[in-house]
């Protein structure tokens, strides 16, 4: 019985540290999944729009002046980007990162914005909209917005985080 009470402390360590490296690179790093959507709904005139969708970057930003992300963003080439939360952390909240991001972004693409849960909770909100729109953003809060393409239109709806 002694000689398995030895390995517990080690193997605990171990898995303590493959844990926190495996968070760290989760919290950090950058994911493409790329979706074809078919269907008969969509307006002919959008087959092949490109949407890139943002998510969750509080406040990291990827490289100098979110290089790498902005040159992924660049290479996907999409036709409209859409951030879809937690642009900002509320526990270190930085709005020149943010706005620096959306000023990028839109050099790349049009932006449209819906607040996620950590926007939700910190009083630099109004600030943060009021920077987003001097970039160019559309900013989503329980609204929705045409895209007009060749005649047709699709509809981008944003729903406000309840929290």
């Amino acid at each position: 019985m002694k000689r398995k009470k030895k390995w517990i402390l080690p193997v605990t360590a171990v898995i303590l540290i493959l844990l926190t490296v495996w968070i760290m690179w989760a919290n950090t790093a950058l994911e493409v999944n790329e979706y074809e959507i078919m269907s008969d709904k969509i307006p002919e005139a959008f087959s092949g729009f490109r949407i890139a969708q943002v998510s969750d970057l509080h406040n990291k930003d990827f490289g100098e002046g979110y290089g790498q992300l902005l040159t992924l963003l660049s290479e996907i080439n999409p036709d409209i980007i859409v951030v879809t939360g937690d642009l900002i952390d509320s526990r270190q909240t930085d709005l020149d990162v943010a706005l620096e991001f959306a000023w990028q972004a839109g050099k790349i693409a049009r932006v449209y914005y819906v607040s996620g849960n950590h926007e939700a909770r910190v009083p630099e909100y109004e600030d943060l909209k009021i920077g987003l729109v001097k970039a160019g953003v559309v900013i989503l809060e329980n609204q929705k917005v045409q895209i007009n393409r060749e005649g047709e239109r699709i509809t981008l709806l944003g729903i406000d985080d309840p929290s």
